[in-house]
């Protein structure tokens, strides 16, 4: 996905992009990075399971 003037340092246009270590924004003009943070799913699935058993 492309961003268009999303660049915090130098207002440059930014697109995602996924790696073996995660998902980041990078710059196209002046390089900056950013990770994406992802939500953790263990605690994403236990509190879904939770609310489940509390329902039930």
């Amino acid at each position: 996905m492309l961003k268009l003037k999303a660049c915090p340092r130098c207002k440059g246009d930014m697109h995602s992009n996924r790696d073996m270590y995660g998902s980041y924004n990078e710059c196209l003009q002046c390089g900056h990075m950013q990770d994406i943070e992802e939500p953790n799913k263990l605690v994403a699935s236990l509190a879904a399971a939770a609310a489940k058993k509390r329902v039930a």
